[in-house]
């Protein structure tokens, strides 16, 4: 497999907030697009657990049907989509640190034909996703 199909690039971003907090923001779809400005709506199709489908709405009015394919509750989300005939993963990571601050990490992988042009596209937004939602996170401390 050359480089161009296969690409892979992760993403940090500290946040100041326990991995409980985190995570519920993380599993509370219907919150997305308060925080992340590259969804307009969610529908999950279950329990927010692996094997369960969800579709996202793009701001632009394009559907995207994901799958959870890993779910480990307070630390780590894996969603997965197949865009033509690229397979797209993004891990979603909670790394707890010191003093109530966490690392979020959003890993993304892709595999096809597309990959790098696609891989790149779709994380551009990818770090002010995350600052959104520490943002989000602050505003909504309970």
């Amino acid at each position: 497999m050359t480089q161009a199909e296969h690409w892979n690039k992760s993403y940090e971003h500290p946040i100041s907030a326990k991995p409980d907090k985190i995570w519920q923001a993380l599993k509370d779809t219907s919150s997305w697009k308060h925080w992340n400005p590259g969804v307009k709506s969610i529908a999950l199709e279950g329990a927010f657990q692996a094997g369960t489908w969800f579709s996202m709405e793009l701001p632009d009015g394009e559907m995207i049907r994901s799958k959870l394919i890993d779910v480990a509750a307070e630390k780590h989300f894996t969603d997965e989509t197949l865009i033509g005939e690229t397979l797209v993963k993004v891990e979603h990571r909670i790394e707890p640190s010191d003093q109530g601050q966490c690392q979020l990490v959003y890993a993304i992988s892709t595999q096809g034909p597309d990959a790098q042009a696609l891989g790149e596209g779709i994380s551009a937004d990818f770090p002010d996703v995350m600052a959104g939602l520490a943002n989000y996170l602050a505003e909504h401390k309970a």
